[in-house]
């Protein structure tokens, strides 16, 4: 086993973890003061930033962008909310972001159809993928504990996310 106890520089600062407490700029400043080698923005931070000032900044400090959190929700809205998920690309393209994660979506509303919203979710994610490739942004897909189904993410294993990646052939499965 590697002993990284004196190697800091695969870690990444998910800026959730700091919440309200600190700015996207703190926590840039933090990564860098305790040697992080890697940040993974949160979108609301990233904003409050301003997207080019956000990419400086890091591009500045050394850092990597790990990810950025987060896309997906893809059966929220009518058009399986693609318009902020195209920007969310953009976004994670402008960064360097080595993935954007994605937590794809619950039930849509009403509904008590999990196959169906899967159903959904891989229509959308196909598209979302044909823009991010172009964009050379991976794709990654979260998924999150049964609890969560309705509401969040009705993909809830390891071998669910991967069965859809291969389905929708994002090739290098990100889960």
């Amino acid at each position: 086993m590697r002993d990284l106890s004196n190697n800091t520089s695969l870690l990444s600062l998910n800026t959730a973890t700091v919440g309200d407490q600190w700015t996207l700029e703190e926590c840039i400043q933090g990564c860098v003061k305790h040697r992080i080698g890697a940040i993974a923005p949160w979108r609301d931070k990233l904003q409050a930033c301003g997207v080019e000032k956000a990419a400086k900044l890091i591009s500045d400090s050394g850092l990597r962008v790990s990810s950025l959190c987060r896309g997906g929700f893809f059966t929220s809205e009518g058009n399986g909310n693609l318009d902020d998920n195209f920007r969310a690309v953009d976004e994670a393209a402008a960064l360097g972001a080595e993935s954007l994660i994605l937590v794809v979506g619950g039930l849509q509303a009403g509904s008590k159809d999990i196959v169906r919203a899967r159903e959904v979710i891989e229509e959308y994610l196909r598209k979302l993928l044909d823009y991010a490739r172009s964009s050379e942004v991976a794709l990654a897909i979260e998924p999150l504990h049964p609890m969560y189904a309705a509401d969040r993410a009705c993909v809830n294993t390891l071998s669910q996310a991967i069965d859809l990646c291969k389905r929708v052939e994002i090739g290098r499965a990100h889960v």
